[in-house]
């Protein structure tokens, strides 16, 4: 652990002197304080450096960064160490930083590449990191950074530091990044605004192929054909990470409520362990566990037919400042599989629904308004699918196709920069 952080911080300090000699650059500081910045930088490098000398001496083995992040993660120190900001202290709290330097700085450099695209803020100082290596070797590389949320509004449950030390990620490194991509029209809004971007990140949503959509009357048994059940019985799903903050209890109490007594949920789970054991413990109490099913994650490329066959998708989310500005790559499935949409009342995707027309919104965390919207996809479900037949089922609008087309744009942007 302490040898490749101590790596990082010798890398890093090369980023320290890209981000100087962008300040000085810019003309924004006198000649004074230009002195007085490069005598600081040239000190720290120098302690360092010196650094490096004894950690090089106490090299210690891999598995005490294991051993670290087993610590508790909500812990006051760690939280106290995520708040103060900088690389150290980001690395203390959240060390699998460290990990994915260690396996995937190496990869990058033998790589070689013209554009390096970082996926989400974990791998941000990674790619940040690469960048200034190989600028430093005579390579002109570009960098393309991917958010996939909002992360000054985002919490992750059972890990404190995890949105505060994404944030100091992002704060960090993105005045070195030469163009930004988000995963919803609000996340890019937010993140403009935030950072003070001079330019509103592209948007380019996680869609559907079109080869994974379902051509009408395609049969295909998919999830009800799974679980064994009649066409006429109410088939509600869910696909995709289950944690308390996506609301899902209100789906399972709503099936304890008048008029839903003949209603099964399907969730597509990648454990059965955690919230999902109290998800089924909470149906046992209510007296339905018998109608939540579990069953496992289906490959990607045949998640919008498998979905299709269900009467309805939802999406719960509680409010939360990230969970408002988002739409799930589950959202874009659902639609994809021409079905109805029940979801929450978070801003984004009940803004989407209001404006399709293709489902229904309920009060976040309300069973009884929950399963006030299910009973009215259930008994005029024709009303909701309708939308997706005006346009046909070669429909291309929401389908990853034309995210790909955005994607390819920034990038030629950027490298012709």
């Amino acid at each position: 652990m302490k040898h490749r952080r101590q790596r990082m911080r010798q890398e890093n300090s090369a980023m320290e002197r890209e981000r100087l000699e962008q300040r000085l650059a810019s003309g924004s500081v006198s000649p004074i304080i230009a002195a007085g910045l490069r005598s600081d930088y040239a000190v720290r490098a120098a302690a360092t450096r010196g650094l490096g000398y004894w950690v090089a001496a106490r090299k210690q083995a891999f598995d005490r960064n294991v051993a670290r992040s087993k610590t508790d993660p909500n812990s006051g120190l760690r939280l106290l160490l995520a708040r103060i900001g900088g690389d150290s202290p980001a690395w203390d709290a959240q060390p699998r930083l460290v990990d994915f330097e260690d396996s995937f700085g190496p990869v990058i450099d033998e790589l070689e590449p013209d554009l390096i695209h970082a996926n989400d803020a974990d791998m941000l100082g990674v790619a940040a990191r690469a960048v200034v290596r190989a600028r430093s070797r005579g390579r002109d590389v570009k960098l393309v950074y991917d958010a996939h949320e909002f992360f000054p509004g985002e919490i992750r449950h059972g890990d404190a530091s995890w949105h505060v030390v994404m944030a100091g990620e992002e704060r960090r490194y993105l005045p070195l990044v030469d163009g930004v991509c988000a995963a919803a029209e609000h996340i890019a809004t937010a993140m403009a605004e935030c950072y003070q971007l001079s330019t509103v990140p592209t948007v380019v949503n996680n869609m559907p192929e079109r080869s994974t959509l379902v051509g009408v009357g395609e049969e295909v048994p998919g999830v009800r054909g799974d679980l064994e059940l009649d066409a006429d019985v109410p088939l509600i799903v869910h696909a995709g990470m289950v944690a308390p903050v996506r609301g899902l209890d209100a789906i399972v109490r709503a099936l304890a409520e008048p008029g839903m007594s003949h209603a099964h949920f399907a969730m597509l789970v990648g454990s059965r362990q955690g919230h999902v054991a109290d998800l089924v413990g909470l149906a046992e109490s209510l007296d339905c566990g018998e109608r939540l099913h579990l069953l496992d994650y289906v490959p990607v490329q045949e998640l919008t037919a498998y979905l299709a066959t269900a009467t309805v998708g939802v999406e719960p989310f509680l409010h939360t400042p990230h969970q408002e500005l988002t739409v799930t790559t589950k959202f874009w499935s659902y639609l994809n599989a021409r079905l109805p949409i029940v979801v929450s009342d978070v801003k984004a995707m009940s803004g989407l629904v209001g404006e399709m027309g293709n489902g229904e919104v309920f009060v976040a965390g309300d069973a009884q308004s929950a399963a006030a919207a299910l009973r009215k996809v259930f008994e005029n479900r024709e009303r909701y699918t309708a939308v997706y037949e005006a346009d046909g089922p070669e429909a291309t609008r929401f389908t990853w196709e034309p995210q790909a087309e955005r994607m390819l744009a920034l990038y030629q942007a950027v490298m012709h920069a």
